[in-house]
């Protein structure tokens, strides 16, 4: 049988029927047990390199689920901010009047919006001027021509009626600035958002 060897008189007999002598036999005994470690060796090697690529495999399944995970289902961060919007008569922002003539139309109604969202309750002051279009926008020194407070609750809309007279022939702007109660200072802070119209003025003679 194959891999069988005896000895007699000195010599070994490989399973073939060769004859080696003891040195020889030697040598190949140890040949024979090299290569089965070479090849022990060689499947643990293997079986290594298996559990790896199937760790790392793994790991990226995992760190993939996360990723999805973060990107559609962890919801964004909302950004604190307040809002101030135009309406026309009946609450569209569509027909806001752009001229009108003295003693006919130049008094008219809009409707304007306030919207907070800063995680907290909010003191708000909307103040209404109406120039020639040459004053800086939140210039404290220009005198509004009328004013208009409330407290809004987070996510509350403010949205009420106002009257506007346009009393002066040319160019006028109607300024709409929006503040807020600073408490830190215990005085009233200019948010930076306005909105307004520019409206021409006429007068039939």
């Amino acid at each position: 049988m194959e891999g069988l060897h005896y000895e007699t008189g000195g010599f070994t007999f490989s399973g073939d029927g060769t004859r080696l002598k003891r040195d020889q036999s030697e040598n190949f005994m140890e040949k024979k047990i090299k290569r089965t470690r070479k090849g022990a060796k060689s499947v643990s090697s293997s079986s290594e390199e298996k559990t790896i690529t199937i760790t790392v495999l793994v790991a990226l399944v995992i760190i993939g689920a996360l990723l999805v995970y973060l990107v559609f289902f962890t919801p964004a961060q909302k950004e604190p901010f307040s809002a101030i919007y135009l309406l026309d008569s009946e609450k569209q922002a569509e027909n806001f009047p752009k001229t009108v003539v003295l003693g006919e139309n130049s008094t008219f109604s809009l409707w304007v919006g306030v919207e907070n969202q800063n995680d907290t309750t909010m003191d708000y002051l909307v103040k209404i001027t109406v120039d020639d279009g040459t004053a800086p926008v939140g210039d404290s020194s220009v005198e509004p021509t009328e004013s208009f407070e409330r407290t809004l609750a987070d996510g509350e809309v403010w949205e009420f009626p106002v009257t506007i007279n346009i009393d002066r022939v040319g160019s006028n702007r109607v300024i709409f600035e929006l503040w807020f109660f600073n408490v830190t200072k215990n005085d009233w802070g200019y948010t930076g958002n306005w909105v307004n119209l520019s409206i021409e003025a006429l007068k039939i003679m």
